[in-house]
C-alpha cells in the first residue's frame, strides 16, 4: 500500500511538471526514450523530471503506470492472504472452557439427566429394520455411500418431532423461519471456516444468470446447518438495543460431506450426508452479560426438550482443542444409547460472542457517536433437534419386546388407526366390479411395532449355519480317508 501511494504519487508530479511545461510552452519534443536517471522510479524527483522533455515525461508516465498495476496485484495477493490467516485465528476463550487437545480425557462432564447406566438389547441399526422405517440398500444405490430413504413409521415420527420442536420453541418466543438450502459462495465465506469447506460443505455450481446467452457460472455451498443462513440473516445492519435479542427457529434440511468420517456409523441413520434438523439461533446485546444469560437459557431449552422425550443425557463441556473458531465456548448434550452402551451427541449449543458479526458486519445500535468504537451483536445457536439422531435415540430408550413406544408428547402428532381406508383391490375383475377392501393401518400414536426380525439375529443364525455345515463337510472328508485309509491296510498285493 506504501508503494502504490508513493507511486500514485509520482504519477501526479509528472502531470504537474507536463503542466508546468505547457504553461512555459516549452516544445513537447519528440525523443521519446527514457534516460537511466529516470528509470529507477523509487529515486525519481521532480529535478529529475524537470530535465525532460515532456515526451519523455510521458513514457516514463507510462512505466508508472505498469509499477502500479504490478504493485496492486501484489498488494491484493497479499492481503488475500492475510485475510485468510486472519480467518485461522479463533474467538476469545470463556474462563470455564478446559484448555486441552484431548477430547476423549479432559472434556468436563457439569450434568446428568435420567438412568445413564440401563442396557437394553437391540442398537438402533438393528431398530429402524424392525419397525421397516429404513432402506439402507437401495439408499446406497440411488443416492451413494451414507444414502437411505426414510419410510413408513419413521417418516410420521420425524414429522411430529419437527412438529413438536417447532411448537416448543414457538412457546419460548422464537420465530419460526425456513432457511435457503445453498448460499453463495462469498457469503458463506463469512460464516465457515476454511476447514469445512474441505471437509463438510457440497458445493453446486450452476449459471449465473436466468438470461439467455449468458454463460457465467456462479459458485454455491448447500448448508451444512440453518445456522449458517440465520447468521447471514442480518448482514450489513444496524440492530437496535430495543430489537434484542432475536430468536429464531431454524427448521432446514442440512447437507454434509463427513469427510474424516469413514467407517465410523456407517450403518443405520446416525451419521449421515443429509438430514433434517430444528436449530435456536439468537442474535444478543453484547453488554451486561447477556449473552452468556441467553447462553444459559438456550442449553436449558435443549434439556427440557429432551427430558420430555424421556431420553437419558449428560451436558459436556467441550475442551478449548475441539472448538470451532467462532465458538468461545460449547455445551454438548449427549444422550445415552442403552443398545450400543454409548454416549452421542445430540446438541451443541456455541456463544460465539462477536466473532461471526464482525465478519458480517452486523453492529449493535443505530448510530455511532463522535470518538465511539464501532460494537458487533453477539450471536449464539444451539441445536434442538436433529430428527435422525434423535429418532436412533428414541428408538433404543423406548424400545419394548413388541415395539417402540411413542413418547407421550409426540402421540398427539402420530397417525391413529381406527380409520379405514376403502382402496380398491389390484385384481382387474374384482376392480371392474367395484368390490373394494377397507384397510385399517395400524395405529402409531403408542405403540410402533416390530414387522421384521431383527439383522443382528439374522446375521448370527447365518454365521451359525455356516459354521455348522463346514464342520458337516469337514466330518464327511475325515469319515471318507478313514475308509480310504482301511482300504489301503486290506489290500493285497
Amino acid at each position: 500500500r506504501f508503494r502504490a501511494d508513493n507511486l500514485n504519487k509520482l504519477k501526479n508530479l509528472c502531470s504537474k511538471t507536463i503542466g508546468d511545461k505547457m504553461k512555459k510552452k516549452e516544445p513537447v519534443g519528440t525523443d521519446e526514450s527514457v534516460p537511466e536517471s529516470a528509470q529507477n522510479l523509487e529515486e525519481l524527483t521532480a529535478e529529475v523530471l524537470g530535465a525532460l522533455q515532456v515526451s519523455q515525461i510521458k513514457q516514463v508516465r507510462l512505466l508508472i503506470d505498469e509499477a502500479i498495476r504490478e504493485c496492486d496485484a501484489e498488494r491484493l495477493r497479499l492481503e488475500a492472504e492475510r485475510f485468510q490467516s486472519l480467518r485461522e485465528i479463533g474467538n476469545l476463550l470463556h474462563p470455564s472452557v478446559p484448555i486441552s487437545n484431548d477430547e476423549d480425557a479432559d472434556n468436563k462432564v457439569e450434568r446428568m439427566w435420567g438412568d445413564c447406566t440401563c442396557r437394553k438389547k437391540y442398537s438402533h441399526v438393528d431398530l429402524v429394520v424392525m419397525v421397516d422405517g429404513f432402506e439402507g440398500d437401495k439408499g446406497v444405490v440411488v443416492a451413494g455411500n451414507r444414502g437411505y430413504f426414510l419410510k413408513g413409521p419413521l417418516v410420521f415420527l420425524e414429522q411430529a418431532l419437527i412438529q413438536y420442536a417447532l411448537r416448543s420453541l414457538r412457546a419460548r418466543g422464537y420465530t419460526a423461519i425456513y432457511t435457503p438450502f445453498f448460499m453463495r459462495k462469498e457469503v458463506m465465506q463469512e460464516v465457515a471456516q476454511l476447514s469445512q469447506f474441505d471437509e463438510e460443505l457440497y458445493k453446486v455450481i450452476g449459471k449465473g444468470s436466468e438470461r439467455c446467452g449468458d454463460s457465467s457460472v456462479e459458485e454455491k455451498y448447500l448448508i451444512a446447518t440453518s445456522e449458517q443462513p440465520m447468521a447471514a440473516l442480518h448482514r450489513e445492519e444496524a440492530l437496535r438495543a430495543e430489537q434484542l435479542p432475536l430468536r429464531y427457529a431454524g427448521l432446514s434440511t442440512c447437507f454434509r460431506q463427513e469427510v474424516g468420517a469413514h467407517g465410523r456409523d456407517t450403518r443405520g441413520i446416525f451419521r449421515v450426508h443429509q438430514f433434517e434438523k430444528i436449530e435456536q439461533f439468537v442474535y444478543s446485546s453484547p453488554h451486561d452479560n447477556k449473552s452468556w444469560e441467553l447462553f444459559e437459557e438456550m442449553i436449558s431449552t435443549a434439556e427440557e426438550f429432551y427430558q420430555s422425550l424421556e431420553i437419558p443425557y449428560r451436558i459436556v463441556n467441550i475442551v478449548s482443542g475441539s472448538l470451532n473458531h467462532a465458538a468461545s465456548k460449547k455445551l454438548d448434550l449427549e444422550a445415552w444409547f442403552p443398545g450400543s452402551g454409548a454416549f452421542r451427541e445430540l446438541v451443541s449449543c456455541s456463544n460465539c460472542t462477536d466473532y461471526q458479526a464482525r465478519r458480517l458486519r452486523i453492529r449493535y445500535g443505530q448510530t455511532k457517536r463522535m470518538m465511539d468504537k464501532v460494537e458487533f451483536v453477539h450471536m449464539l445457536n444451539a441445536t434442538m433437534c436433529a430428527t435422525t439422531r434423535t429418532i436412533c435415540a428414541i428408538l433404543e430408550n423406548h424400545q419394548t419386546p413388541e415395539g417402540i413406544l411413542v413418547p407421550e408428547k409426540l402421540r398427539d402428532f402420530m397417525p391413529p388407526g381406527n380409520t379405514p381406508c376403502c382402496l380398491p383391490t389390484p385384481h382387474p375383475p374384482l376392480r371392474a366390479e367395484g368390490v373394494t377392501r377397507a384397510l385399517c393401518p395400524p395405529d402409531l400414536q403408542e405403540l410402533i411395532p416390530f414387522v421384521k426380525p431383527p439383522p443382528i439375529e439374522q446375521e448370527l443364525s447365518k454365521k451359525q449355519k455356516k459354521q455348522q455345515e463346514g464342520g458337516g463337510k469337514k466330518k464327511a472328508e475325515v469319515g471318507r480317508d478313514q475308509v480310504l485309509e482301511d482300504q489301503m491296510k486290506n489290500l493285497v498285493v
